[in-house]
């Protein structure tokens, strides 16, 4: 447009339609900028979890630090060293959203839901970064923070108890680093311009609050590789100790008794000698199976030793235990768990062996439970009941009552379900756009650990494709499905887009419960 001889007139056609392009630019519509305001506020609260994260990690280290104290120390100063690196930079860079509110009016700047009032301005922002020159300043603070904290991961031939020697670790985390203030390799404008300088005071935020969150991965990333190399190297018998571990130390009459016999920790590898009151029992994996018949009644012991070879040759360890073996007496147990949920079915089984279900009597305080026949009941738990209730059973003979057991269960409310995309699990981590292009819905379930049939289905929710390189685009649905568009998006993603789900609506079939779920944020990879 620019180039050759051009006429007066031709160059002032060229300028005006400059300008047109430059209004048109800056025309940001209230909807993305309502998107930007979104985006800022998912990164802060993703902030608390990962700050939590990493809380964890610092913890498990000073708890392994306290208990040995040579072996930690290494992984334990990086760690800090790793924090505070994090910690600095977090700090920069809410000093830099600060200035920038304060270009637009500081603690004015905001509405009362937190959203900018000068959204859509660029001008100030763009000055402060570019002409005053804070935009390479930014840059080179975040690379130098992403270097500074992987170099942390690098081998040190000066320290000899740091147990990382190669750069296998480094390169992992390297890897799935997002904090990177990378120059574009074509195209036109460096990293400051295109991220600084040409977005709303909106975007802005949220790509600060993006950075934050990068480094704060970046430095969970870290500490966690720290962490897990506290004891890559040790020995597999951290203590050798002789166990026994027995299905239920209180054996009816007639039945059998079973136990496993181990050292702990024990190395699945290895093949120890086990004998019990002199007769070798068989031995798997390292675990000894010893089964023995209960005859009589009372207190039932046994003794033998686990040989096995060590460091130093072969070390002997001594054991004994006991087991009981009593008459028949009440059982009751809950038969998903022993655990009670409000509001929902919890099915039981309530039975005294020896005894018919006609001559057994339950008493449950708290508990609305109705019998269904052959000693199976459901319990409902009303939401006044406290954390926990105990049942009771009596037997019922010859006209007389004789409490014969009682348990106690505890009584929770029903947790939250989640949410992920089709059969993505909702973890936080970069995902291939192949496997994300696939799925075709939205579902919300409890868990796989999770023992009541509950089946949730998802009413509607927003997805908001937030491109790497260009605005974000938001898309809506009334059910649990990605409607056309939804996919169409999908499909669209690059490397370092992010697919945000929220305003997640689910319902339960069986009993009406409504639930709003958490947000599932996934960066295509």
């Amino acid at each position: 447009m620019a180039g050759g001889k051009l006429s007066p007139r031709q160059k002032m056609i060229n300028m005006m339609y400059l300008v047109l392009m430059a209004l048109l630019a800056l025309n940001v519509s209230k909807e993305i900028l309502k998107s930007f305001h979104l985006f800022e506020q998912s990164f802060n609260n993703a902030a608390i979890n990962i700050d939590a994260k990493n809380k964890a990690t610092i913890d498990a280290l000073q708890k392994s630090s306290d208990e040995k104290p040579l072996k930690t120390k290494p992984y334990i100063e990086r760690a800090r060293k790793t924090q505070k690196i994090a910690n600095d930079f977090v700090k920069y860079v809410n000093n830099l959203i600060t200035t920038t509110e304060s270009l637009y009016g500081g603690e004015e700047a905001r509405n009362e839901e937190g959203e900018m009032l000068a959204a859509d301005q660029m001008e100030k922002h763009a000055n402060y970064f570019v002409n005053e020159g804070h935009g390479i300043e930014f840059r080179d603070r975040i690379n130098k923070a992403r270097e500074d904290m992987l170099n942390i991961l690098k081998p040190d031939p000066l320290d000899t108890l740091y147990n990382i020697e190669t750069n296998e670790v480094y390169e992992e985390a390297l890897a799935s680093c997002q904090l990177w203030a990378k120059e574009p390799s074509s195209g036109k404008g460096n990293w400051v311009s295109q991220n600084l300088e040409h977005v709303p005071a909106a975007g802005l935020m949220a790509v600060l609050s993006r950075i934050k969150n990068d480094a704060k991965s970046l430095e969970a990333n870290v500490l966690e590789k720290l962490a897990s190399r506290v004891d890559a190297t040790d020995y597999k018998f951290d203590k050798l100790e002789a166990k026994v571990l027995a299905k239920s130390n209180y054996v009816m009459q007639g039945e059998s008794y079973e136990a496993d016999i181990l050292i702990v920790a024990s190395d699945s590898k290895s093949d120890p000698q086990i004998t019990v009151d002199g007769t070798s029992i068989n031995v798997e994996g390292g675990v000894g199976k010893y089964t023995q018949t209960a005859g009589g009644i009372g207190i039932k012991t046994f003794a033998g030793k686990i040989i096995v070879n060590g460091p130093e040759g072969p070390q002997e360890f001594e054991f004994t235990d006991e087991f009981t073996v009593f008459k028949p007496a009440a059982t009751i147990a809950a038969t998903e768990m022993n655990l009670l949920y409000k509001g929902i079915d919890n099915p039981m089984s309530i039975s005294v062996p020896g005894f018919a279900a006609s001559e057994v009597r339950i008493s449950a305080p708290g508990l609305n439970l109705k019998s269904l026949g052959g000693g199976k009941y459901n319990a409902k738990v009303p939401s006044s009941t406290s954390r926990s209730v105990t049942i009771t059973a009596s037997i019922s003979k010859d006209g007389k009552s004789k409490v014969v057991g009682s348990q106690k269960f505890r009584v929770r409310s029903l947790p939250q379900p989640r949410a992920q995309l089709g059969g993505i699990p909702n973890d936080g981590l970069p995902k291939g756009k192949a496997s994300v292009s696939a799925q075709t819905s939205i579902i919300a379930s409890m868990g796989a650990g999770f023992a009541y049939n509950l089946n949730y289905r998802v009413q509607g929710f927003k997805l908001i494709m937030a491109y790497k390189r260009k605005p974000p685009v938001i898309a809506a649905s009334n059910s649990g499905a990605l409607t056309a568009r939804m996919r169409s998006l999908v499909k669209s993603a690059k490397k370092g887009d992010r697919i945000l789900i929220e305003g997640i609506r689910a319902k339960e079939a069986k009993y009406g419960f409504k639930s709003n779920l958490s947000p599932i944020i996934i960066t295509i990879k």
